[in-house]
């Protein structure tokens, strides 16, 4: 999968586009395919190391993500493979990614 992520604080030219394995759903988690990602305003300070909380390198963007549920981790019961759902996730954006079972 594709994953941006970033190695040290700065302007955008920082964001780097980079390939990860796809990761596998555990206990209670869903694997989406992502179709839209929003990255909030607060991830551009994070970005530049001066907002709240900053994350440790290297990091991803985090986000919310809009897409196709791919696969259901075990104790999933509120959505199932093919369902579009939207989910705040770490990491949002990835072109596929496992975050806490979403709404549909």
């Amino acid at each position: 999968m594709r994953v941006v992520r970033y190695h040290s604080y700065g302007a955008p030219e920082v964001l780097q586009l980079e390939e990860a394995p796809v990761p596998t759903p555990g206990e209670g988690q869903v694997l989406v395919r992502a179709e839209a990602i929003g990255v909030n305003f607060i991830e551009t300070q994070r970005r530049q190391g001066t907002g709240p909380f900053p994350p440790a390198l290297p990091a991803t963007p985090n986000g919310d993500a809009v897409g196709r549920v791919e696969a259901v981790g075990p104790g999933v019961d509120t959505v199932s493979v093919g369902d579009r759902v939207v989910a705040p996730v770490m990491g949002a954006p990835t072109r596929i990614t496992s975050s806490p079972t979403p709404r549909s």
